[in-house]
Formats: C-alpha cells, structure tokens, sequence
C-alpha cells in the first residue's frame, strides 16, 4: 500500500485537482493532506470536502511548517495509521499520468530495494526536466560555497533586479533554464544512482522510514531540503535512485505565486530562504561534530583508567 503525503497551502483548487488525479490512479493508497496554515481557511474546506472519505485524511496546522516540518507531520501519521509499504512525498502542484505508478514503484522496489527514489519531473512552465538536480553530491563545502553565493545575493542592488527583470521576458527565461539544464550534462532517460533528487515529488520505502526519526532535516522553512537529504543518504549508506521510468508533471510554484507574485520579492524570498536553510543546516552539522569530538574524548580517557581498560 501506498500513502501519499501533500502539503497544501492558499490554493484549493490545485489540491483538489492533484486529489483527483491520485484517485484515479491503479492500486491501493491513501492521501493525506498537511494544511500549513492556510490564512484563507481553504485548510478547513478540504477538511469538510473529504470528510465522508476514509482514504483521505486532512491535518490542520496551527502555524505554517513549511516543506520539511509539513511533510514529517503527515509522514509520521502515515507510519502510525497506515505502516504503508511506500510514501509519495509530492507538491500538490503535481501530476502523474501514469495509471500503473503504484505498480511501477513496486517494480522498481523489487529490483533496486532502493530508500529514496524519484522520478523524473517535467516542468511544464520552465519547459525543463528537474530530477536529477545534479550529478554531484551535496556536501559540507559545497554547502558552505553555496551559503557565501546566497549571502553575496541578499546584499546585491543591482545583479539580482536585473536578472529578475530579464526573467519576466518569457524568452528569454525558457532560454536561461535551457542552458542552465544543458550545463548540468544530464541524461534524463539514463538511470542514476545517489545522486541528488528533486524535492516536488519523492518516494520513500518502508525501511528508509524504519530507519530514521524523521523523513527531512526539520531544521529548514523552504528550499534545500533535497540537498540535506542527499548528504544524509550518502552518510548514512541510504540508497538514493532516480528511474525514468516514472514520469510526473511540474505545475510549478503556483502557492509562491499567489503569495510574492512580483518577481523581484519572490526571488528575494526564496535567497532568503535558501541562505537560511543552508545556515541551519551547517550549524546542526558543526554541533554534531562537536558531540562527536567530545565523545570520543570520553571514550579516549575512560580508557587511560585503569579498572575500566581492557585486558
């Protein structure tokens, strides 16, 4: 069995459609919506729309959690209610034709045994594929060279305006993701291995939920979530897939749009939000490896005295 987890926020409509749509797919399942606090109370309306369905579960939050508190909310009352086989994590801006998805996860399963998986996502407004999201893995310095970009970002005046002005000219916004994608040297019908996936649409396996307290970094709002958890996996020996063989649709930021819809403020939130998620997630590491420096200091001296070295 499979549960999928949606975050939804603002936009009824875009979680009605992507409800509809996971409905309609082969196999059994369950839906679980995380409201994250919709100020517009459309949180309370699916909760009385879906009353009368067993299969679907809608939470109401009391504050906004963002990506990665959001969806560890709806996987933790997965795991408690459902114990599924398989949990779909994916933006309610996502759309999967495929009708035997399910079957096609259990497929993969079968033959990979895989922890993470994820398909390959299709932009339909950056006309882009956006799964892998790159062939390197994230690491500790390449997160610190990314937090100098982002910190070099928010205190620019006149780079950041200008390139959100060029990107309001749909041309020449299709061209920059073109090449951006180019650069990356991704062949989107090849199947890779622990490279890092795209956060819109991931699926989780039973044992990758058994061994972890949560599915994401709890300590990031928005934006590098995928990239935390790409790092964590290659720490952790998790097994990360991306298989073409599984296709989605990206309907992309249609919730960031109807919050910050001039571009220039949506940019400058989503470098605000980057910059901050990267810091917390550098200061959980620094303290980590200050817990394990000192353990091991423990673990040194305890050995100098002589009732408890070995023999």
């Amino acid at each position: 069995m499979v549960c999928f987890i949606i975050l939804h926020y603002m936009v009824k409509e875009e979680t009605v459609a992507c409800v509809k749509n996971l409905k309609s797919l082969n196999g059994q399942k369950k839906i679980i919506i995380v409201d994250n606090c919709s100020l517009n109370g459309s949180g309370k309306e699916l909760k009385d729309f879906y009353m009368g369905d067993s299969n679907i579960i809608v939470i109401l939050e009391d504050k906004n959690l963002g990506f990665a508190r959001g969806n560890n909310i709806g996987c933790e009352l997965a795991k408690k209610m459902f114990d599924p086989d398989f949990y779909v994590v994916m933006n309610n801006d996502v759309e999967i034709t495929q009708g035997d998805f399910i079957q096609q996860i259990e497929k993969i399963a079968d033959q990979e045994h895989f922890d993470v998986l994820g398909p390959d996502i299709y932009s339909t407004t950056g006309k882009v594929h956006q799964s892998p999201k790159s062939l390197e893995n994230m690491t500790l310095e390449k997160a610190r060279r990314l937090k100098g970009q982002y910190d070099r970002k928010l205190k620019s005046r006149i780079t950041v305006p200008l390139r959100c002005y060029l990107k309001q000219i749909k041309a020449l916004r299709l061209l920059y993701n073109k090449n951006k994608s180019s650069q990356l040297q991704i062949d989107y019908t090849k199947k890779y291995y622990n490279v890092p996936l795209h956060g819109s649409c991931l699926i989780f396996s039973k044992s990758f939920m058994a061994q972890r307290e949560q599915a994401f970094f709890s300590g990031t709002f928005l934006y590098f979530e995928s990239e935390i958890l790409d790092y964590e996996c290659q720490r952790d020996g998790l097994k990360e897939v991306y298989d073409p063989s599984i296709k989605v649709f990206h309907h992309q930021n249609v919730s960031t749009n109807v919050v910050y819809s001039h571009v220039l403020k949506k940019v400058k939130f989503m470098n605000e939000q980057n910059y901050a998620s990267i810091s917390a997630f550098l200061k959980a590491q620094k303290r980590n490896k200050k817990y394990e420096e000192c353990t091991k200091d423990i673990s040194v001296s305890f050995t100098t005295i002589p009732f408890l070295s070995r023999k």
